[in-house]
């Protein structure tokens, strides 16, 4: 049989990327991104920023992949999600403005006077 290269991130990829605009509050980002060219742009940002993960199978089977999500753990899913968020930030020209939300293992910097001036 033959063996086929076949790539996991990509569907992974541009379903977050379906399920993120479609989840957006904002229909501006839906029309914006209903542009091929935008919409190819986002999916390129958020792949150059992943380990793209690849899969040689029987050519016959190759199509038979219905969820590469598996391939990938939460933490990954997650990065996969901010990716997402920052490109379309990026994409927009917009500063970023969706954020992770704090940690709660952030820790508050003290305040400390300076002995620079005086």
């Amino acid at each position: 049989m033959t063996q086929t290269i076949v790539n996991l991130t990509l569907p992974l990829v541009t379903d977050k990327i379906d399920d993120i605009l479609a989840a957006y509050p904002l229909y501006e980002y839906r029309q914006v991104f209903a542009v091929p060219e935008l919409r190819q742009k986002l999916t390129a940002y958020v792949l150059a920023r992943l380990p793209v993960v690849y899969v040689a199978m029987d050519s016959s089977a190759a199509c038979d992949i219905a969820s590469p999500g598996h391939c990938y753990s939460s933490e990954q899913h997650d990065q996969i999600k901010q990716l997402i968020h920052q490109g379309i930030d990026a994409l927009l020209g917009r500063p970023e403005t969706w954020r992770r939300r704090p940690s709660a293992e952030r820790i508050e910097a003290e305040s400390v006077p300076s002995s620079w001036f005086g």
